[in-house]
């Protein structure tokens, strides 16, 4: 069957698509498991050596990743295992640039040997990793996302059943950044076997310096993009260990997590509509109103939800859960509300690159990074991890803003019969609400929380937010 073919395009798609539940699931169980163990200090610390060494594997990637799947689908068979060999050369020469960087903040900045050991494990995670990544690239761009599928289950499945022996008997950081290592380490090696059986393609090292310095500056806006965001997402856990130290990190941990998990839902509606925002954009702009409208207001019927009952839930799950973080229950019931805003920023993006406003994204991107730094060396000070929790509430909140700032330029937001149909979400989501409180103290939350959506539900049908072809349109996206 021809790669690109639909069909194949589709079924790669759901496999992958899977995979990442499957993932997410995992993650978040081992995650909650993993916290109960350590507890705030040990966690935090933890976290700190996982996003230190996160923030420098930018340095590896440099935007090569979108770059090579772009430049493997254009490139014939020859011309691929050539490209293959100078941008694998190129990221063996930026992973022992990122190496000796990150090893020297670490030393500069007066980390003890037992934290500079945790940076040690992990920088290795790191380039394995990037690699690993890299070699998918191979797949990606003759749309076969099966392999990566596989792969991303079993390294999780590793990372889980393993992290679940070690945890029973020791709760050593280095050992448990070992687990991590060993998912990775088969990561890179079934990734690369891959390439070695199901390519012709070699890992001999080859460097053209008048290409590569091409390449450079083709990924450069790639770097910045991808820069922006991954700072964003590993920046605030380093300030606050710098500032307010490894408890602090732990603390924040937990809501950060439970925020930072629900977006994935978001991503799937919202790469199922972008092909049909990004034709609109050209061929129907009515309809790239429409698609535009309905995108919104079906993630702000699942986020706003979502927020109000995790913030009248917050004591009770973070109490069942992780009772030793109890100081992190306010955080959760604020940084909740950042999921409407991480959910609806989908839309705002995808439209502007839709539309050939990408760039405008990266700006945007940047804007809120620079906020966000801001901000966190303000706040971590006055309020320890607290700060951090009302930065990245204020950052999400401003990433949307800008969005809205451009994409009102190209489409009306926020026309009559959309703003009605949020006022009746807004007031299915109060009810429920209530509900929530009337009964949170008598029955356990994972009682509460069906019943909740079974409310919502029923309120979502009485109030007619969604009419037969909104659900007709709701299926074929979840379809697609």
């Amino acid at each position: 069957m021809n790669a690109h073919h639909p069909t194949q395009v589709v079924r790669s798609s759901a496999v992958y698509t899977v995979a990442l539940i499957y993932q997410k699931i995992l993650s978040f169980t081992y995650f909650s498991i993993v916290a109960r163990a350590l507890g705030p200090e040990k966690l935090g610390a933890y976290i700190f050596a996982l996003s230190f060494a996160a923030f420098f594997q930018l340095v590896v990637d440099f935007g090569f990743v979108p770059m090579a799947i772009r430049t493997f689908s254009q490139d014939d068979e020859k011309d691929q295992k050539r490209h293959f060999q100078t941008f694998f050369t190129i990221r063996l020469m930026l992973a022992v640039f990122a190496i000796i960087v990150l090893h020297a903040i670490a030393f500069a900045l007066g980390y003890d040997s037992q934290l500079r050991t945790l940076l040690a494990i992990t920088s290795v995670i790191m380039i394995m990793d990037a690699f690993t990544a890299f070699f998918y690239t191979v797949f990606r761009s003759r749309q076969n996302l099966l392999y990566e599928s596989i792969g991303t289950a079993i390294f999780q499945t590793i990372v889980f059943t393993t992290g679940l022996i070690v945890i029973a008997r020791t709760n050593d950081l280095r050992f448990l950044l070992m687990v991590i290592f060993i998912g990775s380490l088969f990561h890179i090696i079934f990734s690369s076997i891959l390439i070695a059986k199901k390519t012709n393609i070699s890992f001999k090292l080859y460097f053209d310096k008048a290409v590569a310095k091409i390449w450079f500056a083709r990924a450069l806006p790639f770097f910045l993009a991808a820069g922006f965001i991954k700072a964003y997402n590993t920046i605030d856990s380093i300030l606050i260990k710098n500032i307010a130290g490894n408890e602090a990190v732990g603390l924040f941990a937990i809501p950060a997590k439970v925020v930072f998990t629900f977006p994935f839902i978001a991503l799937a509606i919202t790469a199922s509509v972008y092909p049909a925002m990004s034709n609109y954009a050209k061929f129907a702009r009515d309809r790239l109103q429409n698609v535009f409208t309905r995108t919104l207001l079906i993630l702000l019927t699942i986020s706003l939800p979502i927020a109000v009952g995790i913030n009248l839930l917050a004591e009770p799950i973070v109490l069942r859960v992780w009772p030793e973080f109890s100081a992190s229950i306010r955080g959760l019931q604020i940084l909740i509300w950042a999921v409407v805003f991480l959910y609806i920023e989908y839309p705002f993006g995808s439209l502007l690159n839709a539309t050939g406003n990408e760039r405008r994204n990266t700006v945007n991107r940047g804007i809120q990074l620079i906020v966000f730094i801001a901000l966190n060396l303000i706040l971590i000070p006055l309020y320890g991890f607290m700060g951090a929790v009302y930065t990245a509430l204020v950052g999400s909140v401003l990433i949307v803003f800008l969005g809205w700032l451009s994409a009102r330029k190209i489409l009306k937001i926020f026309d009559a019969k959309t703003v009605i149909t949020l006022i009746k979400l807004i007031a299915s989501s109060a009810i429920m609400g209530v509900a929530v409180w009337w009964i949170r103290d008598e029955y356990s939350f994972l009682i509460v929380i069906p019943v909740a959506g079974f409310v919502y539900f029923a309120l979502l049908l009485i109030l007619r937010v969604w009419r037969k072809r909104d659900w007709d349109w709701l299926v074929g996206v979840m379809r697609s």
